[in-house]
Formats: structure tokens, sequence, C-alpha cells
């Protein structure tokens, strides 16, 4: 991918999930299998990377401006109200750049490409308290999948590398009917609050860890303008080298295991995977959805 990895053999993860450690040239590998799918979803926008340069047990950091010394593969973006330019990974040499800082984790905006005023996806993050069983999240990812369809709008699937899943719905564009970041925020809460109130003893949708025990915190504040969520296929800085994988809505099951899905295992299952192949194709205008939900809270 044309960028030099230093210290190769670098153990980022004890224990990729197999018994074996995971280095620094393992997790440039990882990128270079998987490029093409990750950038679809990180194309024209600023992104967050995660680092840890001595690996999982050493000290992380969160970097999202450019740095003294940035390579020139990151395209470097500006954002209003910021004066300096946030990280952008345009390409897949970009990756490769990031694999060489140890760059264990993406959190892409989630604008449209190239317009970070403009929301391009909601991400609805099912949090799970640490006595609920994963059949309860999938459950959950399932209802809400259902009260996107019912307002007309598609959405996808992905696990999050830890014992949550994130539900994604990709936003059309629009001139006509312009939304706003207030705007998509405003409707991710309302359909999560709507949610929290029909099964108030599975949900709820304010971060009160004294009441969540038992139940899944419908996270819905990654629909801001400056907030991110993990990029599908990202590696986390996680024991066993987990990823978020892309899921076809079939795999959406009791039986599902999210620690099956490594930066081992990943690259082969995502190319054999039609996950998120009309990812696309499935875009359509928020403005039609919050007037739908409006008028359903209405009722």
């Amino acid at each position: 991918m044309g960028v030099a990895i230093t210290k190769p053999e670098k153990i980022l993860w004890p224990d990729a999930g197999d018994g074996r450690p995971a280095t620094k040239l393992d997790l440039a590998h990882y990128y270079q299998a998987v490029g093409s799918w990750m950038l679809r979803h990180l194309k024209g926008r600023p992104c967050s990377i995660i680092r840890a340069p001595d690996g999982i047990g050493a000290e992380h950091f969160f970097q999202r401006h450019a740095m003294a010394g940035t390579p020139n593969v990151f395209t470097l973006t500006k954002v209003a109200g910021d004066s300096k330019p946030y990280l952008q990974i345009d390409r897949v040499e970009s990756l490769a750049a990031v694999a060489q800082v140890a760059g264990l984790e993406l959190h892409p905006w989630n604008c449209q490409p190239g317009n970070p005023e403009v929301p391009g996806r909601l991400v609805f993050d099912l949090d799970p308290a640490p006595d609920v069983d994963f059949a309860a999240v999938i459950e959950g990812a399932r209802e809400i999948r259902e009260r996107l369809e019912a307002v007309g709008l598609v959405s996808f699937c992905k696990t999050t590398g830890g014992k949550g899943i994130h539900v994604v719905t990709p936003l059309s564009a629009s001139k006509k009917d312009q939304v706003t970041w207030k705007d998509a925020k405003t409707f991710a809460r309302d359909l999560c609050v709507q949610m929290a109130a029909d099964s108030p003893k599975r949900y709820l949708a304010t971060m009160t860890k004294k009441a969540r025990t038992g139940r899944i915190y419908l996270d819905y504040l990654r629909n801001d303008r400056m907030a991110t969520a993990v990029a599908p296929l990202s590696p986390r800085a996680r024991d066993g080298a987990p990823v978020s994988m892309p899921l076809i809505w079939t795999q959406v099951r009791a039986s599902l295991d999210p620690k099956q899905f490594t930066i081992r295992t990943a690259p082969s299952l995502i190319a054999k995977s039609t996950a998120w192949q009309d990812y696309c194709e499935a875009e359509r205008p928020l403005a039609p959805a919050i007037k739908c939900l409006t008028k359903s809270s209405a009722a």
C-alpha cells in the first residue's frame, strides 16, 4: 500500500482470539484486506483514530486532528468552527498509515461525504447492562429496524466489537427537504424515547447507571454534528482483537456470537458476505420520516 511499517513485530493484541498475538504488520495486512470495503463508509468524512502505540494493555490516545509529521496520504479537511484540520481517510494508503501509527480503531463522523454540516446516516447504539443477555440486544435491534421501516427508512446492522449492536440507516441528501444535525438528533431521540416508553422494563433512553440494571440503553447521541461511531470493520482496542462486523439481518439472531469476528476471521467472512451491499441504494430522505414519526406520536 506504499507505506513502510516500522517495528512490524510490535505486539498490539496479546491474543487475537486464536491464542496468537497480533502485530502491527498483522494490522496493516488486515486493513489491506478489508480496505476497499471500509472506504465506502470512511471516504469524505472526518475520522478520529484511537491509537495504542504499545498495544492494548498500554496507554491509548484519541486523535482527530492532523499532527506534525502527519503523512501526506491522509486528506486534511477543514471543519467550520475549528482552526485545525481534521484527518480524513479517502484511500487505502491512508489505512496503511493508520496501521503504521498503531491506529486500532476508526471513528468517522456520520455526515454526508464531503459535507460535515449535513447528516448522512443515523446510528442507534444498543448498549446492554452487564446482566442483560445478548439475545435481548438482538431483539432490540430488530425492533429498531421495524420502527425505522414504519417511517420509511431502511436499516443495516453490525456488531460493535463489544456487547452491543449498532443499527445504521443511510440518509439521502435533499436540497428540497434539508435537515439539520439538530433535526437528526431529535428524530433519533424521539424514536428511542418512544421505544423505551413502550417497554420500560427492557429499554431506557437516558444514561442513568443506577437505573440500567436489566435494561438496554438506547444511545441516540451519535447522531450529532461532531459525534462519531466506530466504522464498519474497524478493529477494537479490546481483548481478542474483535471488529465491528457488518451483518445481514438473517444473521441477527439469538445464536449470534460477536466474539467470532476478529481481525483474523473478518477478511474471509466479509469477502463471502452480501452484508450492506445495497447500502447506497437504501439511502432515504429523513424529512418524511420525521413527519411520519411526529404523526404517530400524536396519534
